[in-house]
């Protein structure tokens, strides 16, 4: 298409797009028509070019990105100026500042506490976690910035996926696209509502009114959550479980396959007891993690804790080991018999003290071989004072110490006469007195056919170590025998007469009455929270602890941490970790409050592996964090200064008021993203400026401009729609609105449908990473792909393409 002026060389000369000979604006000449297609081609290209490689994914997306930058540098699309602006762009300053304010709302947990209600619906299910989720976002969208919206439901996405067992992929997408649907709620809420109302105000036509966008807007996100449910998560990537620190832990130590829980009877015999009291640590090698009390949540009870009926008590172990002591099966207490009278009468009882020179000084109860080799029982042990010594099992024997023995008088008499101890007072007879430090009593029960007691000698039965008590006497077909050796085998229908402090034998009895009502994966996905972690903690290779046991340490009473298991040699060990030496390569998965975790990293004896985990959240920074973030939100809608100035002057209060450290503030930005976005902008200036965008649209609208105005807003919003994934809005919008005023004047159809088809087209992009900074926010955290943006984004784009074209013109007839 072309024309020859009169009197001149047969040279071509062709319109510019739009071109209006009564303005009398000069036509191309034939030089300008080649660079106009050579540059058009070279666009072309750059174009195919970057979609191939980030469709294929053989470079990273930020590599390809700063590759478009140089590409339209070095053909001259673009000035050398204007393709470094994109580091200096409002929207990669905004982005980058909002990375630190969400790590601020994160770090003081102000997010977590924003989310606190979505955790609610943990275990509801995928699709009502979707649901919920994509509603949250497009309500919060219609009053606060979308990015914004993003920022504040990152960290309580991510704390819903890990506590419902989901991929983050899995609902960091539909949260982000509920977002983007819900953004265009209110005339003020997107810029691109904001920019069509000024055009049509700006041409003399009667602006969009503040709630005019609300009907198609709602239609919209009620399409798109229905798209996405039925549909859209069928296409969602299926990610990994958690991140890599975490997935490794979960893969080494098995975590959710020992997670279960126990439920209370209303007449247990452990209620009103302590956890400590309870004896579920030293008896059944269970670790309590969380307790489930009236519909409340308590991650990692104290050990002082008071257990309380019809509590659920959450447990990490081996769910066999309450087997070792559940119902009649394994172990049935029975009323006392001739026998134990027997066995009372036999027994006596002798106060002895170390003297000078007695081999016992220097050696513990274990080292000591009272009960091994002199058949006596240490009833009580008190020290030169005569003060009564609790933690009998880790006292050494010092001259002066005071015993409280227990045996047959034979045998009493007998080590009477030896130099181990002296004999302060005489011989008494029957079960002890008040003489020990506590009364005892006595208890009979009866190893039943099929026990798994069944087999085992009297140290692997655990009745002492684990609850205190002591064998005194040994029942085996009418052949009664008083304190058994530790080596002596428990056989099917032998009658042990057990001894110890009453409270001890009601928790005996109590723990056999105990079921697992659960054992679930997700259960371990529960029992982190932004106080309570666990992490994995090595021996540091200046430590002096190699060779002691978390007994020796008393790790527990000291870091106030549970031990949860201990990886050995590619092993997870879970039971008697008390007592197992620690090693070089050892590696502890500890739990407890993060701020214990925190004081272990501190301490040169260890290592811990996951730094963030160990991390307490800066409660008593919360209110300035809020602060601060709403403060960033109010400047930027009540106009007082733009967005990124906001965004850049709460990154840095956040830093300032201690909300953060720098060093976190760094951490916390995605640098991909930001590159990302900084390489492409650059394109969308390039398009801009060859008139690629408006000679496209001009020649699509004159395409169908004869098919009716449905035609005309489809044409329409699938070339502004296209643009959005590689254009920003806020350019596209005021590249669109003369082509749509224009199209309006000329086909008679209504300007102020053109506009909003635009607005809405405008903010539907759903289609790539690049469209919308809330995209790149969760591309990372998720572990997307350019092509899984395109997969769910693409034929959504067609869904709310679908409903706009059927609906605008309803809502505004031509």
């Amino acid at each position: 298409m072309y024309s020859l002026p009169c009197g001149s060389p047969a040279t071509p000369v062709f319109p510019r797009p739009g071109h209006d000979p009564a303005k009398n604006i000069a036509p191309y000449s034939l030089t300008e028509f080649a660079q106009i297609m050579l540059s058009l081609f070279i666009l072309l290209f750059i174009v195919l070019a970057a979609l191939v490689l980030f469709i294929g994914g053989w470079l990273p997306a930020d590599v390809v990105g700063i590759m478009v930058l140089a590409a339209l540098a070095l053909t001259g699309l673009v000035s050398p100026e204007e393709a470094v602006a994109g580091f200096s762009s409002p929207a990669v300053i905004t982005v980058l500042a909002m990375f630190v304010l969400s790590a601020g709302l994160t770090r003081t947990g102000v997010a977590y506490r924003i989310g606190q209600p979505l955790q609610h619906f943990a275990r509801k299910g995928e699709a009502v976690l979707i649901v919920v989720l994509m509603t949250a976002a497009g309500l919060l969208s219609a009053l606060i910035n979308t990015t914004t919206v993003a920022v504040i439901l990152l960290p309580a996405t991510m704390d819903l996926a890990r506590r419902s067992g989901l991929p983050p992929a899995r609902l960091l997408m539909p949260m982000a696209l509920g977002c983007l649907l819900g953004g265009p709620f209110t005339g003020i809420s997107t810029p691109p509502n904001i920019l069509a109302t000024n055009a049509l105000r700006a041409a003399g036509l009667t602006p969009f009114k503040i709630f005019d966008f609300t009907p198609i807007t709602g239609a919209l996100v009620v399409a798109g959550i229905a798209f996405v449910v039925l549909l859209g998560k069928r296409l969602l990537p299926k990610g990994a479980a958690s991140g890599d620190q975490k997935k490794g832990i979960e893969s080494a130590y098995e975590i959710g396959s020992h997670i279960f829980t126990i439920e209370l009877p209303s007449t247990s015999p452990l209620v009103g007891r302590s956890l400590t009291e309870s004896r579920l640590g030293s008896a059944l090698y269970l670790t309590v993690v969380g307790l489930q009390r009236a519909g409340e949540l308590i991650l990692s009870p104290r050990a002082q804790e008071t257990l309380r009926a019809n509590d659920i008590v959450i447990v990490h172990g081996q769910s066999d080991q309450v087997s070792h002591f559940r119902g009649s099966r394994h172990l049935r207490v029975e009323q006392p018999g001739p026998e134990t009278d027997e066995i009372i009468r036999r027994l006596g009882t002798a106060s002895v003290r170390i003297g000078k020179g007695s081999p016992l000084i220097g050696r513990t109860l274990a080292e000591s071989g009272l009960r091994r080799d002199h058949r006596v029982h240490v009833l009580a042990l008190g020290s030169p004072t005569g003060e009564c010594l609790r933690e009998v099992r880790r006292h050494r024997f010092e001259e002066g110490d005071g015993l409280v023995l227990q045996g047959e008088h034979k045998t009493l008499e007998a080590l009477a006469d030896t130099s181990l101890v002296e004999l302060v007072a005489p011989l008494t007879e029957g079960p002890a007195d008040a003489s020990v430090c506590e009364l005892l009593s006595l208890c009979s029960v009866r190893v039943p056919e099929g026990s798994v007691l069944a087999g085992r000698n009297l140290v692997e039965s655990r009745l002492g170590n684990a609850f205190g008590l002591t064998v005194v006497g040994l029942v085996r077909e009418g052949n009664v025998t008083c304190l058994p050796a530790p080596e002596e085998t428990v056989q099917p229908g032998d009658l042990l007469v057990v001894q110890g402090l009453a409270r001890d034998i009601d928790v005996f009895e109590g723990l056999q009455e105990l079921e697992i009502s659960e054992q679930s994966s997700r259960l371990a996905a529960e029992l982190e929270s932004q106080q309570i972690g666990m992490t994995e903690v090595l021996l540091s290779p200046r430590t002096t602890l190699a060779g002691k046991t978390l007994n020796d340490l008393l790790f527990r009473d000291h870091y106030g941490l549970s031990v949860l298991a201990v990886l050995r040699k590619g092993r997870a060990c879970r039971s008697g970790l008390q007592d197992m030496p620690l090693q070089f390569g050892d590696a502890l998965l500890v739990y407890g409050p993060r701020q214990n975790l925190e004081a272990v990293a501190r301490d040169h004896d260890f290592l811990v592996l996951d730094q963030e985990a160990a991390q307490a959240p800066r409660l008593h920074k919360a209110p300035l964090a809020a602060l601060i973030m709403a403060t960033v939100l109010l400047s930027a809608i009540l106009g007082f200064v733009p967005i990124a100035i906001a965004a850049l002057a709460g990154m840095a209060a956040m830093v300032v008021v201690g909300c953060l450290t720098m060093e976190e503030a760094y951490h916390s930005i995605e640098w991909k993203v930001i590159f990302l976005i900084a390489g492409m902008l650059p394109l969308g200036l390039a398009i801009e400026n060859t008139g690629a965008a408006r000679m496209g649209a001009e020649a699509l609208i004159g395409m169908v401009g004869d098919l009716g105005p449905r035609w005309v807003v489809a044409a329409l919003f699938g070339v502004t729609v296209l643009g959005t994934q590689v254009i920003p809005t806020a350019a596209l919008v005021v590249l669109m609105a003369p082509v749509a005023l224009g199209a309006a004047t000329a086909l008679g159809i209504s300007p102020q449908l053109l506009m909003m088809t635009i607005a809405m087209a405008a903010s539907a992009s759903f289609a790539s990473p690049l469209s919308h900074p809330a995209h790149l926010l969760v591309m990372g955290p998720g572990g997307y792909k350019f092509m899984d943006y395109v997969k769910v984004g693409a034929p959504l784009t067609l869904v709310v393409m679908a409903v706009s074209v059927w609906l605008l013109p309803i809502l505004w007839p031509a």
